[in-house]
This record gives structure tokens, C-alpha cells and sequence, in this order.
């Protein structure tokens, strides 16, 4: 036995050091698509009159949902050709006619991203193939620039939609027939549509999360303009980007634990109408909250020893009602009081102690609290819950160059089914003046309206905020962390204090959003003195078309 091992070893230590002196790497993984090699008859082929299109490609390829995906401007019904093949791997892809094509007409022929390579599944993204039947190739094009209505940053892949209009304009084509030509805009901000004939079009841009050719508002952001437009007069257009708000649409709920059950659901919800209604006895206390990062609604309740119960989610003041039933299977852990710091170890000048619950709170004592700063003197403070019951802030004035520490004692924290915190103790360090930078913003308008201006960080978070900027003026951000940053000002038509987005069937276009032209760099002691003059909004990302 001995010798046995002995021998596997030494060639598994052969083996190895062979394999290090002169195996393969691995190499980089390949990204790089399938390329067409050959195309009969050939690429923008004038005088067409083949039954087929052969394409051959430099690898083997295959074709992924190609029936979805193929687009043939004009459209061609699916009856009237075939694609092969639809399974399997091939370096060749055929595509033949069944009926006869129209005379004196360009095609273009879409494959999306169904064209991958066999090995790494990299997609020959949009690949157009376009011939005429005729003695030339149309030449008219439309092209411009995609933006974002709200954010800094575009999204990439957004689909241009080109519809021929040859009677009356009908709105709602978006949602139900695909376009008449179309393209994408890759991973660039700018797009080009060629080989369009010339006439009236319905055009959109949609980022069509699906790839299905349609808008569809619960997933998709659209971008439009307020007309039809006529080839080959308006050749440049450009769209600003937006996500509407749906109706309210609940999903089916879903068992968590026996004191949580969640609610998911679709588009818009005013969680501070919603209320819930149901057969829970009056011995059974519920509490209310919503996800942050998800559109869930959770529901907590205290006891539930029930094999079902009904629920009725209403939205205050609408129509909205939904009905859902939960079945309870089995049980799972149930979630113990857990109370963390969202503030670390720093405290900055401006800013707020955070605590962070993972069971709703229901009650704060303040008396269980105390500050003490380094000279072991008591600050003053305040608590404030906030409305999803999750998020304690701790507020008091803080100093500079200052420690600070935060006693806790039991029962300061009474979550909603009535546990208690243990003693919690955070010790905090605040910075010196020194350790900031200032920003004195002068906002010089071009509009009667009132604004909103936001001072946001490299990540979008909003740092400050101003409501009701209603006249020009200078604006002081003090105590701010060396970093980048950049302002947003959102034109608020409405008065709300929001900014909201539009909505295409009712030609309703989202608040203009206009960010300032560079991004500042906020050193520590160090002013910055900025102007942000909506007078030169064309210097800006705003949203006008």
C-alpha cells in the first residue's frame, strides 16, 4: 500500500511540474463577437431578386431567440420568410423568402443581439443586412443625441423606434405593432437610423428592457418628441429619457417569516395612504413598511398562528383595491432586535448620529440616552424616527476636534412587538475646520418658477438641498468633505417640492433637470465661489429637446 501512494504521488508531482514548465495559461476570456466573412449576395446589393441570404461568419455561431428579435424594415410577415438554423451551432445562417418582396424597396434586415458566438455567447450586436429590389439604396438617415431626464449618467442600449405614418397618427402603435425601422444606440449616447425612404414618421426612443420591440411603462424608460416628423426635412433628434409612473398593480404576497409577510407591487404608491384591511382580531398589532431598495411593502405583525388570512391593500382616496390571500406553509427563524450604527466612527460637522433597526421601532426613550463630549460635559440632543420606522437619528451640535460618546441604556429602543435594546455604547471622533471646504453657489435664473437645488457626491447621493429657490441668490455649503461633487437644479412647475417625471400617452414631458456644466473638486480648507446661470442652459445637461 505504501508503495502504491508512493508512486501516485510522484506522478501527480510529475505531472504538475510538467504542467507549470509548459501547459497553457488559460489566456484571457474571449470578448470579442463573431465577424461576416462572406455575404451572398453581397452587403447593400442593389437589383435584388435572390430567394435567399447566405451569411457565413469566422466562427461557429448560434442564433438565440432570432424569431423575437429579427426585425425586416418594411416589415415582412413572419409567414412570409424562414430562418435557419434555430438550433444548434453553424458558421452560416440562411434566411430565405417565401413570397415575393416589393419592387423599387430598400430592406434592412435587424438580427438584434441574436447572433452570438458558440464558446462566450458574445453578440453581433445589431447586425443589419439591407439590399433594394430596386436601382438604389434609400440614403435618408435620422440621427442625434439620447440623454437622461433626471440622471447625470445614459443608459446604454436604447432602441430608436421609426413607424410609417400613412393615414392618422395613432398613439398607442408603440404598444402593440413593431416599428417600421429601428436601431440602437450601443454603448454610446448618439445614434444614426440610415436607409429610411423618405415620408411622415412617428419616432420614439425606448430603453426596451425586454428586447420585444414594444414600450411597456412598468419596465421601460421612453423618450419623445411632441410631433410627427417628415423625411428628409428632420434628420436630427434628439430625446431626453424617462421612466413613468404606473398605476398601482399588487403582486401575489409571499410568506417570510410568521410575524412578516411581503407585498411586492408594481408602479406607483403613496406609502403614506395606504392602509390595510383585514380579518386580524384586535389582539393581533401590525405595522407597515416599505423596502428601499425594492418595491415591497412588509407587512409585521405581532402573533400569527393562522393557516390564512385575507388582506385588503387600499390606497386612500382612489379606487385602487386589491385583495390578496396568504397561506402560511411553514415557519421560518423569526427576526430578533437588531440595532446598528450607520455612522461610523467619524462624525462630521452638519450631520446626525444614525442608528439602524431591523425590526420597526415603536418607541424611543430619550431619557435612556445620554452625550457625553471630551470634557465629560452633556450634550443636548433630540431623537427622530423616521417614517418607515427603521432609521433613528440622533441629533445634537456637533463640535470641531471633539469626541463624543453615545450611551444606550436597556429598554431607550421598544421595537413594535415590545423587545427592548441591550446597552449600546458608540464612541465618535468629529474633525477639525480645517478638515472641510466650503462652496458659495451664486444661482442666477431664467424662469419665473421655483427650483430645487441639490448638492450631490461622485455617487449621486444628495448631500444638501434647497427648496423654493424662487429668486437669484447666493447659497452657502459649509463644512463639506474634500471630494467631487456637482449641483442639480430641478425646475418644480408644480410646486411640490418633487420633481416628476412625464408620461407619453398624455404628451406630458418630465420637470427640466439641469446640471452644472463641471464637476467641482472640494478640497480641505479650501472656498470655492461658482456661478450656476440657467441664462446659458445650453451649456448644460437640461431637458429640452
Amino acid at each position: 500500500m505504501k508503495k502504491i501512494i508512493f508512486t501516485f504521488l510522484s506522478l501527480f508531482i510529475v505531472c504538475g511540474c510538467a504542467k507549470r514548465a509548459g501547459g497553457p495559461s488559460g489566456g484571457p476570456t474571449d470578448s470579442i463577437p463573431p465577424v461576416l466573412v462572406n455575404a451572398s449576395p453581397k452587403l447593400n446589393s442593389i437589383n435584388f431578386d435572390s430567394k435567399e441570404i447566405r451569411l457565413t461568419f469566422d466562427e461557429y455561431v448560434k442564433l438565440e431567440n432570432v424569431q423575437d428579435q429579427l426585425i425586416i424594415s418594411p416589415p415582412i410577415e413572419k409567414s412570409a420568410y424562414e430562418i435557419k438554423p434555430l438550433t444548434g451551432v453553424t458558421k452560416k445562417v440562411f434566411l430565405k423568402f417565401i413570397d415575393s418582396l416589393d419592387v423599387n424597396t430598400t430592406y434592412t434586415i435587424n438580427f438584434g443581439n441574436s447572433i452570438k458566438d458558440n464558446n462566450e455567447g458574445n453578440p453581433l450586436t445589431f447586425f443589419n443586412y439591407t439590399f433594394s429590389t430596386g436601382e438604389t439604396i434609400d440614403s435618408l438617415y435620422i440621427k442625434g443625441n439620447i440623454s437622461d431626464a433626471f440622471n447625470i449618467a445614459t443608459d446604454e442600449y436604447v432602441s430608436i423606434h421609426l413607424y410609417r405614418i400613412d393615414s392618422k397618427l395613432d398613439d398607442s402603435i408603440i404598444f402593440n405593432k413593431r416599428p417600421t425601422y429601428i436601431s440602437n444606440s450601443l454603448d454610446s449616447t448618439s445614434y444614426i437610423l440610415k436607409n429610411i425612404s423618405e415620408g411622415k414618421y412617428l419616432i420614439v426612443a425606448i430603453k426596451d428592457v425586454d428586447n420585444n420591440y414594444f414600450f411597456d411603462p412598468f419596465y421601460d424608460k421612453i423618450g419623445f418628441i411632441d410631433s410627427v416628423i417628415t423625411l428628409p426635412k428632420d434628420s436630427i433628434i434628439d430625446f431626453k429619457l424617462f421612466k413613468e409612473e404606473t398605476e398601482l398593480i399588487w403582486d401575489k404576497p409571499h410568506f417570510l417569516n410568521s410575524e412578516k409577510i411581503g407585498f411586492g407591487y408594481y408602479g406607483k404608491l403613496d406609502f403614506n395612504r395606504l392602509v390595510i384591511d383585514s380579518n386580524l382580531p384586535d389582539s393581533v398589532d401590525y405595522t407597515l413598511t416599505k423596502d428601499i431598495e425594492k418595491d415591497t411593502i412588509y407587512l409585521w405583525l405581532t402573533m400569527n398562528s393562522f393557516d390564512s388570512l385575507n388582506f385588503n391593500l387600499i390606497e386612500k382616496d382612489t379606487t385602487k383595491l386589491t385583495t390578496v390571500k396568504f397561506d402560511r406553509k411553514r415557519d421560518t427563524l423569526i427576526d430578533s432586535l437588531s440595532i446598528t450604527a450607520k455612522t461610523a466612527n467619524v462624525i462630521h460637522l452638519r450631520e446626525s448620529f444614525k442608528l439602524s433597526s431591523n425590526i420597526p421601532i415603536k418607541k424611543i426613550e430619550d431619557s435612556l440616552i445620554n452625550i457625553i463630549d471630551i470634557d465629560s460635559i452633556s450634550v443636548p440632543f433630540s431623537t427622530l424616527l423616521n417614517d418607515n420606522l427603521d432609521e433613528i437619528d440622533i441629533k445634537f451640535e456637533v463640535s470641531p476636534s471633539d469626541n463624543y460618546r453615545i450611551f444606550i441604556l436597556p429598554e431607550a429602543i421598544r421595537d413594535f412587538k415590545g423587545v427592548t435594546n441591550d446597552t449600546l455604547q458608540f464612541n465618535l471622533v468629529s474633525q477639525a475646520l480645517e478638515d472641510y471646504g466650503n462652496i458659495y453657489l451664486d444661482v442666477i435664473r431664467n424662469s419665473q418658477s421655483k427650483f430645487i437645488l441639490h448638492l450631490l457626491n461622485a455617487n449621486g447621493d444628495i448631500i444638501r438641498e434647497y427648496n423654493n429657490v424662487n429668486q437669484n441668490s447666493t447659497f452657502n455649503f459649509d463644512y463639506i468633505r474634500p471630494g467631487k461633487y456637482t449641483f442639480r437644479l430641478i425646475e418644480d412647475l408644480n410646486n411640490n417640492n418633487l420633481w416628476d417625471t412625464g408620461n407619453y400617452l398624455n404628451r406630458v414631458r418630465p420637470e427640466p433637470v439641469y446640471y452644472f456644466p463641471a464637476e467641482l473638486d472640494v478640497r480641505a480648507n479650501w472656498d470655492l465661489n461658482e456661478t450656476f446661470d440657467l441664462n446659458q442652459k445650453l451649456s448644460f445637461k437640461d431637458s429640452i429637446n
